[in-house]
């Protein structure tokens, strides 16, 4: 049985939903202790239970420890990961962007395609909201060879929840390698900014500030942002998306709005984070990174990926990717940012 200690590195929920994932789509018996013990709130909350139940029931895995605020799981898998139609409520505004995340990887390699139908928060503080899901992410898996499909159907917010997602998983064999290096060239940059339940001026003005600012930085790179206040959604809310797309990859960055801050600030607040990124000629943004350790870790042969930097989520899933996967990794720093290569152990036939 692998142990982890869930106090290494970043100590948050990304460590204790990767860990579960490796060991179902390894096979391997885990026990994960000291569960979130940086956090304010330690042990396992609402929406980290789903995601373990969850990724669990796919492999019709054992699992102990199994409740509100535990700090030790243990989950010891039985089959291959089964796929097919999944529905899941995570019962508050919990992040379905990092449950998507958790179960994305061992839905591609379950025995069926999948279709997931998830209740939960769709813009949420610390998670991506659903169009970067959309927009930037998906992308980015797409070459390794992982297609996934998301619709966002409601739109929820802090704190009713209740927005729906639907994803459409695609199984593989197996996944590709991929090499990532500073980009040449910025094809275009876009954008979403939306409102739910809100005057949609305010989604217009968000809008305006970011296009003010990246039509400035990139002058000559084709610029659109569009205007969303049709969804449906419980509860008010508002945030943008923007993404860049170049000769090497798409990067991507949010703003949320919040009472008192202004619209023009919740634009220009993307806007400078996507700028920051592209200075960088990054092939991917930091956030991003993170979420790609686990494929590059899967993959057949070595990916090479060059990003602005390394946040500590990144580092700890490289750390965890070497200790139950077996994935070596070395991190290489030039003067505008890492290049991140991991040798993959190549899961699948």
């Amino acid at each position: 049985m692998i142990e982890v200690d869930g106090s290494m590195g970043e100590g948050g929920g990304q460590l204790l939903r990767y860990s579960v994932a490796l060991s179902v789509l390894l096979g391997q018996d885990l026990k994960i202790y000291n569960i979130r013990a940086k956090r304010r709130n330690p042990g396992l909350r609402p929406q980290h239970l789903t995601a373990v139940k969850t990724i669990a029931s796919l492999a019709k895995a054992e699992v102990e420890g199994l409740k509100i605020g535990s700090k030790v799981v243990v989950i010891k898998p039985r089959e291959r990961p089964k796929g097919g139609k999944i529905n899941i409520d995570i019962g508050t505004a919990g992040s379905i962007s990092l449950l998507l995340q958790a179960i994305l990887p061992v839905l591609f390699f379950a025995r069926d395609n999948s279709e997931v139908v998830v209740k939960g928060g769709t813009t949420v503080k610390w998670a991506p909201p659903i169009p970067y899901m959309q927009h930037v992410l998906t992308k980015l898996l797409s070459f390794f060879g992982a297609n996934a499909e998301i619709e966002l159907l409601r739109r929820g917010f802090y704190p009713r929840g209740g927005g729906i997602v639907k994803a459409k998983v695609f199984k593989v064999d197996s996944l590709k390698s991929v090499v990532m290096k500073p980009f040449s060239n910025i094809e275009k940059i876009e954008g979403i900014s939306y409102v739910a339940n809100l005057p949609v001026h305010v989604a217009k003005r968000q809008a305006a500030a970011a296009k003010d600012l990246l039509s400035k930085a990139y002058p000559h790179v084709p610029l659109r942002i569009d205007i969303d206040y049709r969804t449906p959604a419980i509860g008010k809310g508002t945030g943008i998306v923007l993404w860049a797309v170049t000769d090497q990859g798409v990067l991507g960055a949010d703003s949320i709005g919040e009472i008192g801050k202004r619209a023009e600030a919740v634009g220009g607040e993307a806007a400078r984070k996507l700028v920051n990124e592209l200075k960088a000629r990054a092939a991917v943004d930091e956030h991003a990174l993170d979420n790609l350790v686990i494929y590059m870790s899967l993959a057949r042969g070595t990916s090479r990926i060059y990003a602005r930097g390394l946040t500590s989520h990144a580092e700890t899933a490289l750390k965890l990717c070497k200790m139950i996967a077996g994935a070596d990794y070395r991190v290489e720093e030039t003067d505008g940012g890492v290049i991140v290569e991991i040798k993959g152990i190549g899961l699948g036939s």
